[in-house]
């Protein structure tokens, strides 16, 4: 969802059906190819941050200002520990998730006071459709070079609803203290 409208339209056809709007969770991702950043062409740069970054900041900026007229809210954007690392995608990717984290962060701490609540969950990897977006039979030689071997030490990939779990916990009144933070649930990948 990368378009203006269609994230606002989200937002509306929650509220119209349901009611109410109480949380938000942006769950939307598309990987690059790995490429360092004096590979990346625009279509890709443009793709992946219309896609990472476009598309939670509409639905954010819109469910912000429904949430300001309840005095409540819970954002809940699953970023990626490609935000937290540099080396474990592309540029285009590392700096989509980078952005997506500083705009949680930002978001959580100016609305702080209002009862409105972000947060974001740093997944690694996810058995998800998101390999999908990358072609694995081209994967650029630097990237073969300084990428893949950080691969190998990855624990284990994660089940979607392992990241479910994560998202129920920011979601509940469990974590009602829990603002502007970033939970890593990489099952120790970045440890």
């Amino acid at each position: 969802m990368a378009e203006q409208k269609d994230a606002e339209a989200l937002v509306d056809a929650a509220v119209n059906t349901y009611g109410s709007l109480d949380i938000l969770v942006n769950n939307a991702g598309v990987m690059d190819n790995f490429e360092p950043v004096g590979l990346v062409e625009d279509n890709t740069w443009d793709r992946v941050m219309k896609v990472n970054v476009d598309g939670p900041f509409f639905a954010m900026r819109k469910a912000v200002q429904y949430f300001a007229t309840r005095g409540s809210g819970n954002i809940i954007n699953v970023c990626s520990i490609g935000g937290i690392k540099g080396g474990v995608a592309g540029a285009a990717y590392t700096t989509s998730k980078h952005a997506l984290i500083g705009l949680t962060k930002s978001t959580g701490y100016m609305y702080a006071k209002t009862g409105i609540r972000c947060n974001g969950i740093a997944p690694g990897a996810v058995e998800t459709r998101i390999s999908e977006t990358i072609d694995m039979t081209n994967i650029p030689p630097l990237a073969q070079e300084r990428i893949m071997p950080g691969m190998a030490l990855n624990p284990r990939s994660g089940k979607p609803e392992e990241i479910a779990q994560a998202a129920l916990f920011l979601a509940s009144d469990a974590s009602s203290f829990v603002n502007g933070h970033i939970l890593v649930a990489d099952g120790g990948w970045t440890a």
